[in-house]
């Protein structure tokens, strides 16, 4: 799993600024984001943060944020698991 890229995390944040853990729907989203990226950009990444779990699709249209420390806590331990098997390997 690779990590964040820039976009991603600045389009997270600006959804959490807006609508912190509550619901949204992608007209929501497609507004406040639209000043920064196209339409279709928005719509690619909310479903990619959604396949990766750092948005909870909740309906057709609907959505939640999760907290990011949530999102970090399992990116992070599934990086430094797989470092601790390289570096046995190694050693």
């Amino acid at each position: 799993m690779r990590w964040l890229k820039k976009r991603e995390i600045v389009i997270y944040y600006l959804l959490y600024k807006k609508f912190k853990y509550n619901e949204f729907n992608i007209g929501l989203a497609i507004d406040l984001l639209s000043p920064y990226f196209s339409k279709k950009t928005i719509k690619n990444t909310i479903k990619y943060m959604t396949k990766i779990g750092i948005i909870n699709k909740l309906n057709e249209t609907e959505y939640r944020l999760i907290p990011f420390e949530d999102y970090l806590s399992t990116i992070s331990f599934q990086y430094l698991k797989r470092r601790a098997t390289l570096r046995r390997k190694i050693q």
